[in-house]
């Protein structure tokens, strides 16, 4: 007899769930593995929430005896629903094929099926139906990718009647004169923001086109710039102020050492916010000093980093007992070191682009001149850590700590001016 379990392996806070079927056949069981393609959370429920943990729903909630919380009834009730489903399919699959037959290739099939009845058949003519088979099709694309894709989707139904009257924007009939009036459309849109979207448009009647849907050539022509956004970044001056600066509320005095050690480090806030004190070892460098290191794996690139901890970050260290700042989620962080900054007296003006919100709840990215304070993200302290080193200290090894795999993608995190630049070549000659 068949029997179907269901398990959360992955080390991911938000990975499909594996299924394992097993059976006994003459006198042997047999154990089967396949990934379901069933995440706990939907792509739409992790961009509304960035911060929903599959892993911490599946090992705390799911099976908890008594548990009050509404919202995790329901996804308890939402996803028993489709494991359910799954289940039932599977055996019913099993139960028309000989045991010798079942592998893994063959319960990945199934599950594909399950999935995908008669995709063939299927392949939808609109845009906005299309952006979703391609995203079934695709399940492997990272999630920033298909953040990307969704995003576009939701952005196309909100104005979609501003293309035609009925709404339907037909792939055959995207050309051209659609891109004019994509522009037109989203006017009120940064100009590069339009541009990349034109580009996953395209990339999009590119996959029709491999698929044998007919498509506009034009659209495979199209030639669309994207020009390098200005960014801010703290100098070691800016970043010592920071660093001074005090009587500030418990989470932004938090928040503070954060941004400090992140501007220190060069890592992306979902790198050094898993920072603890386990990460941490002593060593010698090359002149047999001893020096405090910490070691851990980038989420984004799986990157093994060895970075030399700063002697400010010790400091922090020391002010809190030999403990991390206390952990928070990345929407919080993001918005606490803006407030951060701005008792940091960061005023001046300077170019730039921020996120803000539509009526609608959607948003965009607006470029302007705003108080320095305000185009904070988390992100300024991987570009700080890169800026302010670059010039004095070899790319390589400003590479080796931030992770990057290419001097291209290293150097768009750069942000001196020529003038900088040349200062800096001018301490060689």
């Amino acid at each position: 007899m068949a029997a179907i379990k269901y398990y959360y392996r992955s080390t991911k806070e938000n990975a499909p769930i594996t299924v394992r079927l097993r059976f006994r056949h003459n006198s042997k069981d047999y154990t089967i593995d396949a990934n379901s393609d069933i995440m706990i959370y939907s792509r739409e429920e992790l961009l509304i929430n960035s911060d929903l943990s599959g892993k911490f729903y599946w090992e705390k909630q799911h099976n908890a005896p008594r548990l009050r919380d509404p919202e995790a009834l329901n996804k308890r009730t939402e996803l028993s629903n489709s494991l359910d489903r799954l289940e039932n399919y599977i055996l019913s699959c099993f139960n028309h094929i000989s045991p010798e037959q079942a592998s893994k290739k063959w319960l990945e099939d199934i599950v594909n099926d399950f999935h995908n009845p008669n995709n063939e058949d299927e392949i939808p003519n609109t845009l906005i139906e299309f952006i979703d088979y391609y995203l079934r099709m695709n399940t492997n694309l990272k999630y920033g990718t298909s953040k990307k894709f969704i995003t576009l989707k939701n952005k196309i139904i909100a104005r979609k009647n501003e293309f035609s009257k009925g709404g339907l924007i037909l792939l055959n009939e995207i050309n051209d004169n659609f891109r004019v009036k994509y522009q037109k459309v989203f006017t009120d849109y940064n100009i590069n923001t339009v541009s990349r979207d034109l580009t996953n448009i395209k990339t999009l009647l590119r996959y029709a086109d491999n698929k044998g849907k007919t498509i506009n050539k034009e659209v495979l022509n199209w030639k669309l710039k994207v020009d390098r956004t200005p960014f801010v970044y703290l100098n070691d001056d800016e970043i010592q102020k920071i660093y001074m600066l005090e009587n500030l509320p418990e989470h932004l005095d938090n928040a503070k050492d954060w941004l400090v050690i992140s501007c220190l480090c060069g890592q992306r806030v979902s790198d050094f916010m898993r920072f603890n004190v386990s990460m941490i070892s002593k060593t010698k460098n090359t002149r047999k000093e001893e020096i405090t290191i910490i070691e851990f794996t980038q989420v984004k690139t799986k990157t093994h980093v060895t970075l030399p901890l700063h002697k400010t970050i010790l400091e922090i260290l020391d002010k809190r007992h030999g403990s991390f700042p206390r952990h928070i989620s990345s929407q919080k962080y993001n918005d606490y070191i803006k407030d951060v900054c701005k008792e940091a007296k960061f005023v001046e003006k300077v170019s730039g682009s921020k996120i803000v919100i539509n009526e609608d709840g959607s948003k965009r990215t607006e470029s302007g001149i705003f108080e320095k304070w305000e185009l904070i993200t988390s992100h300024v302290g991987r570009r700080s850590f890169a800026t302010n080193r670059f010039g004095n200290t070899p790319t390589s090894l400003i590479m080796s700590a931030t992770g990057h795999s290419s001097e291209k993608m290293f150097l768009a995190y750069i942000q001196k001016t020529q003038r900088d630049q040349a200062l800096s070549l001018a301490d060689y000659f």
